[in-house]
This record gives structure tokens, C-alpha cells and sequence, in this order.
């Protein structure tokens, strides 16, 4: 049983990871998409057509395939004035319902996000710009990004009931 849970946890880890790759090619591609649109608007009079849908569907990638390493760096941002100062059972009380509201609100994001991008798949929705592109698969990978972001708060809830949440939190920062 051990040896499945660790298994789980290591995939959940490289899932996060991979996340973050796919949101860093597109980080890339927003960069070229961005300047060669500023390239062909200043010098050649010639704007790259449909640049803003492409950037718009792109962000979207961006951020929600981003939020589960930021979940798992416990990136995100946090108003710590009275829970700094928690230890022992109340300082894990404050991360409990921390990771909780964090499984509940990407799991009510994935959830709702999966009825619009099935809905988008259905209709092979497209963007409205001067080029028609699919928008579907941005919604897709929003939900998958949600989805995982889920994964990785109960990771981390597990690894609290466990008792090696702190430990867990070294090795995410070293890693």
C-alpha cells in the first residue's frame, strides 16, 4: 500500500512539473507571437492577423497550467500577520483549511470548466479574429491544469494527515 501512495505522490509531482512545461512553451510563443506582431505593426505596416485571440486563448493556457507548480512551491500568495506566529496543532489547523479551500476551489474550477470545455469540444468552438483557430483546446488544458492543481492539494493534505507535511514542503523547495 505504501509503495502505491508513493507512486501517487511521485506522479502527482511530475504531472505539476509537466504543467509547467507546457505553460513555459507557451510563455515562448506569446514572446514570438508579441514581437512579431510589434515587428510587422512598426516596420512593415502589417499587424500579425488575429495576434490578440492567439495571445487571449494563450494566457489562459499560461495561467492555469502554471497554478499547480505554484501550488506545490506553495507559491501563492498568502496573508500571514497572524499565522506566522501559529505552531503546533493550530499551525496545522490554518494549513488543513488552507489545502482544503485550495482542493475545494480548483476542484469547483476543473468541475466547471469541464462541462464548458466538453461543451466547446461539441461545437468545435472557434475564435471570432481575422484567423479562425480552435479555442477548445485552451479550455481543455484549463481544466486539466485545474485538475491537477486539485491533485497536488490533496498531496499535500495527505502528506499533513501523514505528518510529513513540513518535510514534504523542504524537498518541494530544494527541488
Amino acid at each position: 500500500m505504501k509503495q502505491i501512495f508513493l507512486f501517487l505522490d511521485y506522479s502527482i509531482q511530475r504531472l505539476c512539473v509537466f504543467a509547467l512545461a507546457i505553460s513555459a512553451v507557451f510563455i515562448g510563443l506569446l514572446a514570438l507571437i508579441g514581437a512579431a506582431d510589434i515587428f510587422g505593426t512598426s516596420i512593415l505596416h502589417m499587424p500579425v492577423p488575429s495576434s490578440v485571440e492567439y495571445s487571449e486563448a494563450g494566457l489562459v493556457i499560461v495561467v492555469f497550467m502554471g497554478l499547480a507548480q505554484a501550488q506545490r512551491r506553495r507559491a501563492h500568495i498568502t496573508v500571514d500577520i497572524f499565522s506566522a506566529r501559529f505552531t503546533g496543532h493550530v499551525k496545522q489547523l490554518s494549513i488543513g483549511i488552507a489545502v482544503m479551500g485550495a482542493i475545494l476551489f480548483f476542484g469547483f474550477i476543473a468541475w466547471r470548466s469541464g462541462f464548458a470545455a466538453w461543451e466547446s469540444v461539441l461545437i468545435d468552438e472557434r475564435s471570432m479574429g481575422q484567423v479562425s483557430f480552435p479555442v477548445w483546446p485552451g479550455k481543455v488544458l484549463l481544466c486539466a491544469g485545474c485538475v491537477i492543481a486539485a491533485l497536488e492539494a490533496l498531496r499535500q493534505f495527505a502528506h499533513l494527515l501523514c505528518g510529513t507535511y513540513d518535510r514534504d514542503l523542504e524537498e518541494q523547495l530544494r527541488d
